[in-house]
């Protein structure tokens, strides 16, 4: 892990956007660690979300090496990246269930993968062919903005049954706290239907991704400035205990829930 901080700022999505994407975002590392040969080791943690990431290798005269545009499946687990500190990302986190809007692809069959945008979809070659010709990481986001508008007008079904997106809503909006039988219960589905529906759409059975949106909202309770006791927060978001959530904390995240905290 070299010494240099890496930095990763998200962009809220224009409106015509806000049902389908949580966040576009970049990652780089500050100017004074192109000159270093170590690698950054960065902790990516399970959120249930798929995402579309632009990478690529800047040089010392502004042009971009071994750029690649990939498609990264929703995954249950922890993952470490040796990153080398010049490289960039530029990247759009769809909702859960929601990158089928843009991409062709089966949730399923990326699950934990990584594949080539071009592949799962022809458009994807003319975007990456201009991701390649931008300068900056904000003519990229730009770039990947326009693209996506182009995108949801060519694409303008919506081949979510309303069940599943129902589910989604509930899941999400329970911050995983909601059983799936009860989402069931309100929707008017058998539970079958609504396991059926959510892992086709996500690639995550619905309770691993409930599991997935508790772990992700304890985390954002434990970094608030003035956290609760971790008993007091175990219990508010929806595990047993606190021994529960420590449990939950070390297989999403290989970490601690105190690691969190400020």
């Amino acid at each position: 892990m070299t010494n240099p901080s890496p930095y990763y700022i998200e962009f809220t999505p224009p409106n015509v956007f806000a049902s389908l994407i949580d966040a576009f975002w970049c990652f780089s590392t500050p100017d004074a660690a192109i000159q270093s040969s170590d690698s950054i080791q960065y902790r990516v943690l399970p959120d249930g979300c798929m995402d579309l990431i632009f990478q690529y290798e800047r040089s010392l005269n502004g042009g971009i090496n071994n750029p690649q545009l990939t498609v990264y499946g929703s995954t249950d687990r922890f993952s470490l990246f040796d990153i080398k500190p010049v490289t960039e990302f530029v990247g759009i986190r769809f909702y859960p269930g929601m990158a089928g809007q843009f991409l062709n692809l089966n949730a399923i069959e990326v699950f934990q993968q990584e594949v080539k945008a071009q592949d799962c979809s022809e458009p994807f070659g003319k975007i990456f062919d201009q991701l390649c010709e931008c300068n900056s990481i904000i003519q990229a986001l730009g770039t990947l903005q326009t693209s996506l508008l182009e995108l949801q007008r060519v694409n303008s079904g919506d081949d979510i049954p309303l069940p599943t997106r129902e589910a989604l809503r509930l899941i999400s909006s329970s911050k995983g706290q909601m059983p799936v039988s009860q989402v069931a219960e309100t929707i008017g589905v058998s539970e079958r239907t609504v396991r059926r529906g959510v892992t086709a759409a996500v690639g995550l059975s619905p309770k691993v991704l409930a599991r997935i949106l508790r772990f992700q909202n304890t985390m954002s309770r434990l970094r608030s400035p003035a956290p609760s006791d971790l008993c007091s927060i175990a219990l508010e978001c929806g595990y047993a205990d606190q021994s529960h959530m420590a449990r939950e904390f070390q297989q999403l995240a290989g970490l601690t829930p105190t690691a969190f905290m400020p």
